[in-house]
């Protein structure tokens, strides 16, 4: 009998918590999640410089290795009891969307080696207006006229960075890299806002960014990268991206984004972009950074 009172108070909880996730949000609660959003799409725009510092000194695979890694971790030690817990769907699931993040940041920190931090910046941007597109083919969203509108800006804005002093096309194999990033970001924010309602966000969460910190590991003698940095300018960096730039943003990412569309956010993602051309008129976004 006690198995079954059990049972029925675990399905009832269930049952309330995906209610409350399928009842539209109130106006307060709204605020607050586009709050989140722009916070740590704030967080996006302020890291460009600083993992092109890091890649430097040990390459692509490396540092994400060991950021996503202890994020991974981080998430694990706090959450333990949740990830106990996970569902055979709430993995699967996890590792799709881990999938399309390590393609992303695999990306986009190896074409950061090639190109500067505000074009950087602008191209991942292109992930904004991309979203509502895959939306509609995916997941069969209707994209709104505005974003429509915005596809095209943004790719008449990526032709206007990409012009140089002689005004010429400037496009090289950074930019290519980048763009790709910029598909596999879009695609991992459509994949959350297919799999994250209704499913225990932090699990997916540690899941996704678990994947990468492995397929890293895994990537580091393939591309002849060194295991080890044996410098404080290195971890001091790491930790730091690993606890908020990865497990902090995603962990609110995922979270806020069962509440809020993919197209609504990508509306707010907008502003990374946004941060890097303003970058763009300083000297420090186009200078190369010193060795460590």
């Amino acid at each position: 009998m006690l198995p079954e009172k059990a049972m029925n108070t675990e399905t009832q909880k269930n049952a309330t918590t995906a209610a409350r996730k399928a009842s539209p949000a109130s106006p307060a609660h709204t605020l607050r999640y586009d709050a989140l959003l722009v916070f740590i799409t704030m967080i996006w725009g302020s890291t460009f410089l600083v993992v092109k510092y890091v890649v430097r000194l040990s390459g692509p695979f490396t540092y994400l290795a060991f950021a996503y890694g202890i994020g991974a971790l981080t998430l694990a030690l706090i959450f333990h009891r949740r990830l106990a817990r996970i569902t055979g769907a709430e993995l699967r699931n996890g590792l799709i969307i881990g999938l399309f993040l390590f393609v992303g940041y695999g990306l986009q920190t190896t074409g950061l080696q090639f190109t500067t931090v505000s074009k950087a910046g602008f191209i991942t941007g292109l992930n904004v207006p991309l979203i509502p597109v895959f939306m509609f083919l995916l997941l069969r969203h209707k994209a709104a006229r505005g974003a429509v509108v915005g596809i095209v800006l943004s790719f008449a804005g990526l032709f206007l960075l990409s012009i140089n002093n002689q005004l010429t096309l400037s496009i090289g194999i950074g930019e290519v890299l980048i763009l790709g990033a910029a598909i596999a970001f879009a695609l991992h924010v459509v994949a959350i806002s297919r799999f994250s309602p209704g499913a225990d966000a932090t699990n997916l969460v540690i899941i996704q960014i678990g994947l990468p910190s492995l397929l890293s590991f895994i990537a580091i003698p393939i591309a002849h990268q060194t295991f080890f940095v044996p410098s404080w300018s290195f971890w001091i960096p790491v930790v730091l991206m690993g606890t908020i730039d990865v497990a902090f943003t995603l962990l609110v990412m995922n979270r806020v984004q069962q509440f809020t569309g993919g197209t609504k956010a990508a509306l707010i993602y907008a502003l990374v972009p946004m941060l890097q051309v303003r970058r763009r008129f300083r000297p420090m976004a186009t200078q190369s950074i010193p060795e460590g």
